[in-house]
């Protein structure tokens, strides 16, 4: 494991991280988003988080890797606080965020798929392609949610 694995690592983290927190912040907008999806939210990126711990404390970079999800966490905060503003409460607004959010966090967890594959870490490629699988799914329903909400808005027209 290096630097650059470790950091990528720390991204992913952030991107479990800040799952949850929207989760936590904005329940019954991720519901409306995100339909079956949303319930295991939580649950999922606690396991996430955990998991990629224990990978960077086993590569002994956790310092590391805790350093970059921090900073990683605060530009997708302030990120979705821009983009989305003042409009939390309007679903097709933090659908548009979710989306960006959604897709970020597909590549990262392909990047350290492809690195988990290169160091033959048979755990960690687990770790990430799961990862990468779960955020693409989320990523899908997303897509679906955003095809209804055009629908609906081309009704009231």
């Amino acid at each position: 494991m290096n630097e650059n694995v470790i950091k990528k690592i720390g991204e992913a983290h952030a991107f479990a991280q800040g799952l949850e927190n929207l989760k936590m912040g904005l329940p019954e907008v991720l519901e409306a988003l995100l339909g079956e999806h949303a319930g295991g939210v939580i649950d999922a990126a606690t396991k996430q988080q955990i998991d990629l711990s224990e990978v960077a404390e086993a590569g002994g970079m956790s310092d590391m890797m805790i350093e970059k999800a921090g900073r990683t966490l605060k530009k997708i905060t302030e990120m979705g606080e821009k983009y989305v503003g003042d409009d939390w409460d309007d679903p097709a607004e933090v659908l548009e965020w979710l989306s960006f959010f959604l897709g970020a966090a597909v590549i990262h967890w392909q990047l350290i798929t492809g690195s988990a594959k290169e160091l033959g870490d048979e755990r960690f490629v687990q770790i990430a392609s799961g990862g990468a699988e779960y955020y693409f799914t989320l990523f899908s329903a997303a897509r679906t949610k955003a095809e209804a909400i055009g629908r609906t808005r081309a009704q009231s027209a």
